[in-house]
């Protein structure tokens, strides 16, 4: 492959993986779990071997310290949009994937450095798929094993066992979760609010 198809190649994965980022930024992702990683690894792997193969173009050097710096940056602010960028990259805090039918799957675990355990619904659309709701977990343990005051349940060791769809309506989204081996129906707001969810 020339080097005028090197570049072209790599500015498309380029465009793929920063559309991905916008993608995140409205709540929406790539259908499936391992596509956006798939497409972050790529990009990265490109980017090392582009970095490698035309050193000496000053235009790439120059690139190489655009990105050590923003990954030098990321970390000055308490690390917290470096933890980002590692989570947005790897499976770092997902902790279970649950395929509920063809258009609706769940996962449980920390999106962030900060967070504790969600719950996070998605809905494919065509290859695109969009987070509908976002749950605590701890609520959701809570309302199945109802915990007393001599009782603690950590909510970060608590997998599910069985999650199976139920319900849904423009409104909301029923799951029937089973935890230590109790069963509840649970039903979810379906539009993602902040506010609301929190």
């Amino acid at each position: 492959m020339n080097n005028k198809n090197t570049f072209i190649l790599y500015l498309a994965v380029t465009l793929i993986f920063l559309f991905g980022i916008v993608l995140s930024l409205n709540n929406y992702s790539f259908a499936g779990y391992y596509i956006d990683k798939i497409i972050n690894w790529l990009w990265l792997l490109m980017t090392i071997f582009i970095m490698i193969r035309f050193w000496k173009k000053k235009v790439i050097k120059v690139y190489f310290g655009l990105l050590i710096s923003g990954i030098i940056l990321s970390i000055l602010p308490m690390m917290i949009p470096f933890f980002g960028i590692l989570h947005y990259f790897s499976t770092i805090g997902c902790d279970q994937r649950i395929q509920l039918d063809d258009t609706y799957r769940m996962e449980r675990g920390r999106p962030g450095a900060l967070y504790n355990p969600l719950i996070t619904i998605y809905q494919k659309e065509g290859i695109f798929e969009k987070q509908i709701s976002r749950i605590p977990y701890s609520n959701i343990v809570e309302k199945i094993a109802q915990p007393s005051n001599e009782t603690y349940l950590d909510d970060k060791r608590v997998p599910i066992q069985e999650a199976k769809l139920i319900n849904i309506n423009k409104d909301s989204i029923g799951i029937e979760y089973q935890i230590i081996n109790r069963k509840k129906l649970i039903y979810h707001k379906n539009k993602l609010d902040w506010f609301d969810d929190f």
